[in-house]
């Protein structure tokens, strides 16, 4: 089913997006998705109280890990079942066409490293075998009888099989790594396994240098894909390669790296069929292959070459980071282009029956704009032919997968601690520690159904008052909401307030957030405040929402003249001009600087009114400071919407002098975020 139905300047539809974990550390390390639409999440917890639905295999604990498998009903508002094996990590994931579950899972002990394969029944609650891997695996594939393949590093000692291509270690590379005495480079592994966990064939692959699997996937006909990086000049490249041209070596302290690769090999791994080179002179990898219905292979990655090699008529030729290459079954390249802008790479790629590849990387600005109510694309699509964007999406994740019907599936490990979860997803809010797991469902053959996407600061367009931002909202804030389907005419609640409206469109609404919201205190889990909020948007009798959201006491934020939260603040001097690198404020002087989010006032003021012309001035309950100079006034804006609190700030007679010196304000000690200036003469 394709993904090409909805217009690129609507948004798809994203059917859920869920927090996975407890209140420690939770890493997502697969996905799977069975023919009913649940989607399956594995990785690693020492949450204690990370969510299972049986301790059979093993209980969440702080003090030792474990690889976790939850399985999500359809919808994504609740679990099926979540299961964990006691003592391992998880390192990958995958499911057979029975149901039956794989964990590639690392066993630590007394700092060394063992590698397992466990096969898990439907339930997940027997392990059917445990079959050891005599080396480092990154990536697993598994193909509907249950074969089960797997790639990664080796080095000397590393089991192969007769018959195998590659039987040996690669001669002549001298490698050190973490500080250990220098020896033979490891090699690219490649082995199968059958249903049962015994050994089929196994082998090496690579060169002199390091070479490294990062991921597998195998066709129709039992080949495998085995797609990674290489320091090796001399990798073997097959006759007809696209890319046979080796860019040679970049060393990193003693680390070594090269090119990307990508090999196909014939079902017993006896022969290799196509292998080929995937780079320029810089720092190059391919990190994920997915396989279509026609046994093409689409690999993607990060590249630093701008000689990194792609075709005519592809979307993007020029630049980039990210990068997709589709072959077809033989080998030849059908495209290759670049991706993105600077700095991101497609770790995750999934292809849906119409050669329509999802790729975890945005598409470069210039090819594919964000708009107010796509948001910032972190999913592409690219179309068959590899020449346009298809579809795109903001849902995140380190994993993807594709159902039969066209739906598209993400899971990950995030840090996002507001504005990743959907409302009635399974567990909306997030749950602690350093991260949590994500899963995910958009179906881009929908348009996408009124939602509430982020509640942010006016002024500075961050959501909360700390990074990771937590969303929290400040009585009297004045807040952007972005979101989709809010008509023309749009109401905003917070627990049942109505809140003043200063602008609404389709996809933007400012309000005033309700100064009678209670503020909490700051936690470390749940809603990260012992107070919050349900926001809702009504339109045309449909309410959108509830967004829950904490509140505290304060949640600063800076205008700036460029509207954007960063740059030069909004800032009158004390001559009557607006500061600016041609009108510096003089040491000594005092400024205006005009932020929201200082939270209640006193005496109370009314949610929609507008200061007064002259004093008094209600003034913030919280105590105001600068980091510029000292405050000699903080109060409500005169004549302006309440909730616009102006500070005058004393400029100290040795302050620093420039265009650009940093101003940050703090209300109850909560500061403002954002990189904002003044100009100091």
């Amino acid at each position: 089913m394709a993904w090409t139905c909805v217009a690129l300047t609507s948004p798809p539809l994203t059917d859920y997006v869920t927090y996975l974990g407890g209140s420690s550390t939770d890493n997502v390390s697969g996905i799977a998705v069975d023919s009913s639409g649940s989607e399956y999440v594995a990785g690693t917890t020492d949450s204690p109280d990370f969510p299972v639905t049986s301790t059979t295999l093993g209980a969440p604990s702080a003090s030792a890990n474990c690889a976790f498998v939850t399985k999500f009903n359809p919808a994504g508002t609740g679990i099926v079942f979540s299961i964990c094996v006691a003592n391992y990590q998880g390192v990958a994931f995958g499911m057979d066409s029975g149901g039956n579950l794989y964990l590639t899972v690392n066993l630590e002990t007394n700092g060394s490293s063992s590698y397992y394969v466990l096969k898990l029944d439907p339930t997940g609650q027997n392990i059917l075998y445990t079959t050891p891997v005599g080396a480092t695996p990154e990536s697993m594939a598994v193909d509907a009888a249950g074969d089960v393949y797997l790639t990664g590093s080796a080095v000397a000692g590393f089991t192969t099989t007769a018959g195998a291509y590659q039987p040996q270690l690669s001669p002549g590379g001298s490698c050190a790594e973490d500080n250990a005495p220098a020896g033979p480079c490891a090699d690219a592994f490649a082995l199968k396994l059958s249903p049962s966990g015994a050994l089929v064939w196994a082998i090496y692959l690579g060169g002199s240098g390091t070479d490294d699997g990062h991921a597998i996937a195998v066709d129709s006909s039992g080949s495998p894909w085995v797609v990674g990086s290489t320091a090796s000049s001399n990798f073997p490249i097959t006759p007809g390669a696209f890319d046979s041209t080796f860019g040679g070596v970049i060393n990193i302290g003693p680390a070594a790296y090269g090119d990307g690769f990508a090999a196909k090999f014939d079902p017993s791994g006896g022969k290799l069929l196509y292998s080929t080179y995937l780079g320029g002179s810089a720092l190059d990898a391919v990190y994920a292959v997915a396989i279509d219905a026609d046994n093409s292979a689409y690999v993607t990655g990060q590249t630093s070459s701008s000689d990194f090699p792609t075709t005519p008529g592809a979307l993007q030729t020029l630049s980039g980071s990210a990068f997709v290459t589709k072959f077809t079954s033989s080998g030849d390249v059908v495209y290759s282009t670049f991706l993105s802008g600077t700095g991101t790479q497609g770790t995750a790629i999934a292809v849906n029956a119409d050669g329509e590849a999802a790729v975890n990387a945005p598409a470069a600005s210039s090819v594919a704009q964000a708009t107010p109510c796509t948001g910032s694309p972190a999913i592409t699509v690219l179309s068959a032919d590899g020449s346009a964007v298809a579809g795109s999406s903001s849902v995140t994740g380190n994993y993807l997968a594709v159902d039969a019907n066209g739906g598209l599936y993400s899971a990950g490990t995030t840090l996002t601690l507001a504005f990743l979860s959907t409302p009635n997803a399974y567990q909306i809010f997030y749950g602690g520690g350093s991260s949590d797991g994500s899963a995910g469902k958009v179906d881009f053959s929908q348009p996408a159904a009124p939602a509430l996407s982020a509640v942010v600061n006016a002024a500075s367009f961050a959501g909360g008052y700390e990074f990771p931002y937590t969303g929290a909202l400040a009585p009297g804030e004045l807040v952007a909401i972005f979101g989709n389907g809010f008509g023309s005419n749009p109401s905003v609640n917070f627990s049942g307030t109505p809140a003043p409206i200063l602008y609404a469109s389709n996809c933007q609404i400012n309000a005033v957030v309700p100064f009678s919201l209670a503020p909490g205190t700051p936690t470390e889990t749940g809603p990260f405040s012992t107070s919050s909020t349900a926001v809702t948007v009504v339109s045309d009798s449909q309410t959108i929402g509830p967004m829950q959201l904490p509140v505290v006491a304060a949640v600063p934020g800076i205008f700036t003249l460029t509207g954007t939260g960063t740059g030069q603040a909004a800032v009158i001097n004390q001559d009557g001009a607006i500061n600016s690198a041609s009108n510096p404020a003089p040491p000594g002087s005092i400024i205006a600087v005009y932020m929201t989010g200082t939270g209640q006032l006193s005496p109370a003021i009314a949610d929609g009114s507008y200061g007064p012309s002259m004093a008094p001035f209600p003034t913030p309950v919280q105590s105001i400071t600068s980091s510029l100079g000292s405050v000699v006034f903080a109060g409500q804006a005169p004549t302006l919407i309440a909730g616009v609190t102006q500070v005058n700030v004393q400029i100290p007679a040795n302050a620093q002098a420039g265009a650009s010196v940093p101003i940050t304000i703090e209300a109850g000690g909560y500061s403002s975020v954002g990189q904002v200036f003044v100009a100091v003469q």
